[in-house]
């Protein structure tokens, strides 16, 4: 039987600092694997055709574009479906969040107050796929 993988995660974020504090945040060796980092909107969705991440983590503000557009062009491919799209924002309006999840994200988590459940939520993620009762 092939052994589990770990949850593979792409961060989308255009502030370096941001991108290397959610890894060091949510890496777990062998659980969860952060596996590309991404700045711009269209480097974020090429990496999410070629690396096929289980999650991606997805500022709403990015280099060239916007979260939403990315939001966007993955849910208009079905072979992405199962890709858990997670928008971290420091713009939590109930409005906006709203707004992210009828586009057809899965999660949406304030960068200021949230980032524990973003964690617990990956961890819970890590736990399905790898079999695991958390």
């Amino acid at each position: 039987m092939p052994r589990p993988t770990p949850l593979t995660v792409f961060i989308a974020d255009d502030s370096a600092p941001v991108a290397e504090m959610l890894t060091e945040l949510i890496h777990s060796p062998g659980r969860i694997e952060v596996v590309g980092i991404g700045e711009t909107e269209g480097k974020t969705i090429e990496s999410i055709r070629t690396l096929r991440p289980d999650v991606v983590v997805l500022d709403l503000q990015l280099k060239d574009g916007s979260g939403t557009n990315v939001i966007r062009a993955v849910r208009a491919h079905r072979e992405f479906d199962s890709t858990r799209l997670m928008v971290t924002s420091n713009h939590a309006s109930p409005q906006m969040r709203a707004g992210c999840l009828e586009l057809g994200a899965n999660d949406y988590f304030d960068k200021v107050k949230e980032l524990g459940a973003l964690s617990a939520k990956l961890s819970e993620l890590a736990d399905k796929k790898l079999g695991q009762r958390s």
